[in-house]
Order: C-alpha cells, then sequence, then structure tokens
C-alpha cells in the first residue's frame, strides 16, 4: 500500500512539473523578449528623453542658465530644468556658447551626460558643466524668431455709437549670446453723438519700443540700444523719441520665475502739438532710464507679467516719466491665448497747449484682448 501512495505522489509530482516548465519558459523568454519603447527619430523634430524614461518631440527654442525651453508638439511652450534632461537631439543646426566664451555651432546631441556637436560629418564635444545657453544657429534664421499678435476691440451701435480698439505685435530674435525684442501697441477710441452724428476721438497713441541685449554672463547683459517711439495726441505729443544704452542684471532666473533689471544713460527728443506762441515746439534732453522685468508662471497655463520703465528728464521735456504694464496671460487652445492687460502712464509735466490747457498727468486702461504666438 505503501509503494503505491509513493508511485502515485511521484506521478502527481511529475505531472506538475512538466506543466509548469513550459509556462516559466515562456515567461522568461517574454521578459527578455520586452524592451522599453525607442521613439523613431524623425527629422522633423527635436527630442527630448527626460530623466523620467519620457520623451518628447518638438522645437528647441533655447536653453539659458540651465533653464531649457522647449515648444511640445502635443505640451506647447515648456520650461524644463536640465538636470532633467537625460537626452536631447537636434533636427537642425544649434548654436552653443559656453562659460569660456567659446561658440559653436552644429547637429546637438546631449546623451549620458555628454555634449557634442556634429557638424559636415565631424563630431566635437564638449564639457557639459561649461555649457551656459543653446539657441537655433544662424543657418536656421526662421528658428531663432518668435512673436504674437494681440487685439482688443469693443464695438457699439444702436443707442451708443463706439469704437474702441488696442492692437499690440511684437517680435523677438535670441540667440546663444544675444537678445533682439520689438513691442508695438495702439491705443484708439472714438465716439458718435447719435443726434448730431459728430464723432469725438477720445484716445489716440501709439508706442514703439526696440532693445539689443548682448549676453557676456549667466547674470549680467548689455543693453547696447533702448529705443522708444511715442505719440498721443491728448498728452499734446506730436512725437518722442528716446534712445539710450544700459546695463542689465538678472536677479531671479528660475523655471517659473524671472526677474530683470537695467540703468543707463539716455537722450529724448519730442515735439509738442500746440504750444504757446512765445515756447518752442520741440526739447530734447539727456537723462536717466530705469526699467525692470518680471514674469511668474502661475501654472502651466497662465502667466503673470509687470515690467515698468522710468525715464529721468528735464522738466521742459517733460520731467520724470513712468510706463507700467501688468496683467494675466491665460493660454486657451494651441497657440492662441486670452490676455488682461494694466497699463499705467505718469508725465510728471506735460505741455501746456496755446489755449493754456494742459493734459492730466496720469493715464490708465484696462484691456481684454485675444493673441496668437507664432
Amino acid at each position: 500500500m505503501n509503494n503505491k501512495i509513493a508511485t502515485l505522489l511521484a506521478k502527481t509530482f511529475i505531472i506538475l512539473l512538466s506543466l509548469t516548465l513550459p509556462t516559466i519558459g515562456y515567461a522568461k523568454d517574454d521578459k527578455s523578449m520586452w524592451q522599453k519603447p525607442i521613439p523613431v527619430f524623425k527629422q522633423d523634430f527635436d527630442w527630448i528623453k527626460l530623466t523620467s524614461d519620457e520623451w518628447l518631440k518638438g522645437d528647441i527654442v533655447s536653453m539659458y542658465d540651465e533653464k531649457l525651453e522647449f515648444d511640445s508638439d502635443e505640451l506647447d511652450m515648456q520650461t524644463i530644468d536640465l538636470e532633467d534632461v537625460a537626452e536631447l537631439r537636434s533636427k537642425a543646426w544649434q548654436s552653443i556658447r559656453m562659460y569660456d566664451g567659446t561658440i559653436a555651432e552644429g547637429y546637438l546631441v546631449l546623451k549620458d551626460g555628454q555634449l557634442s556637436l556634429v557638424k559636415d560629418g565631424v563630431t566635437t564635444h564638449y564639457e557639459f558643466s561649461n555649457l551656459l545657453s543653446i539657441a537655433s544657429s544662424g543657418k536656421n534664421e526662421l528658428d531663432l524668431w518668435d512673436g504674437y499678435v494681440n487685439l482688443g476691440i469693443n464695438l457699439r451701435e444702436g443707442n451708443t455709437v463706439q469704437l474702441d480698439y488696442t492692437f499690440s505685435a511684437g517680435i523677438q530674435r535670441r540667440s546663444s549670446s544675444s537678445r533682439f525684442k520689438t513691442d508695438y501697441t495702439s491705443d484708439y477710441s472714438r465716439y458718435e453723438d447719435k443726434d448730431t452724428e459728430e464723432s469725438t476721438v477720445t484716445a489716440d497713441s501709439e508706442r514703439l519700443t526696440s532693445s539689443y541685449d548682448w549676453f557676456f554672463n549667466p547674470k549680467i547683459y548689455f543693453r547696447a540700444a533702448d529705443f522708444e517711439y511715442m505719440a498721443d495726441d491728448f498728452l499734446n505729443i506730436d512725437y518722442r523719441v528716446h534712445y539710450g544704452i544700459a546695463l542689465g542684471y538678472h536677479i531671479v532666473d528660475t523655471s517659473r520665475t524671472s526677474w530683470d533689471i537695467n540703468l543707463g544713460p539716455s537722450y529724448q527728443k519730442s515735439k509738442f502739438l500746440d504750444v504757446k506762441e512765445d515756447e518752442s515746439d520741440s526739447e530734447d534732453s539727456l537723462g536717466l532710464s530705469l526699467g525692470t522685468d518680471f514674469t511668474f508662471e502661475v501654472t502651466s497655463d497662465i502667466d503673470f507679467d509687470a515690467s515698468y520703465s522710468m525715464q529721468v528728464i528735464d522738466e521742459a521735456s517733460g520731467g520724470n516719466i513712468h510706463h507700467f504694464q501688468t496683467g494675466l496671460e491665460i493660454d486657451l487652445t494651441n497657440d492662441f491665448d486670452l490676455e488682461l492687460t494694466f497699463y499705467a502712464d505718469r508725465t510728471e509735466n506735460p505741455k501746456e497747449d496755446s489755449a493754456g490747457n494742459t493734459p492730466k498727468k496720469n493715464d490708465y486702461r484696462l484691456v481684454v484682448s485675444f493673441g496668437y504666438d507664432f
């Protein structure tokens, strides 16, 4: 009896073992065949692999002070800490700037902590820890530029006939060592009297600003050109032209917050629309300009920004002139956004006209507009 039980147990064990071995072998074979997915590197995109093993495809915008701006094909603009980038491959030539002043360009590959540029079939390696900035190469000129267009409009018909609009646009060119910016804003408002059908303009102004910055240090930049053109009928200004240079400093520069300040000498020339008979209709003055720009990423879809500038000039040219602008930019979809912007301007000594009327010192306006980034 004992022999029969032992024989039965042995047969049962052999049957179970024969059923289990193929399963174990299949699991081992299946596990050995599995690999992490690697994307096909299409030349239409730049590619980033994060330290979390996630891949993003899109366009490298720029990198400065260890913050990489990347326009993802699906997630839109992203600011990524360089320490979170495990691998980076560019579709076109990129320009790099090193802390020692070296500037080079080529196809960029960053992998396993190694930085390389491939140019004309030759690979050159660089010290990754010495990297200061990345930007699209001058060979790909269009990749260096970006811009925006915003329009806010209020149109009334019926009991009240009124047209108000604020239009703004700007472009920017960024390379590994420089930045060029131009911004334009126009504000217009017209009211029509329903009884007399007479139109009365209640606002008519425009402002164009342009600057060129050269970065020679992670914290310090030189503003080689600072230009502003401004005209405002209700400030009695036919035109006002400002030229200056400045030295700038990055107070804060993180993935979510940026704060710059700049200071330098300037020259201003103003021409007035209407003055008293014994006064000149133009003035010029040497002065001092102070400016600051602050941006903060509230969420991935909402950005807050504020900028302030002050020009210190003589009394005949207007005295101290202040310009403040702040607001929120809310991403709606793709490259479209909603903007809420508040403007405040102050001229300490506005020019009196021939009738003895003196414009008010302060101007305020709040604008809601839709914009497109490109």
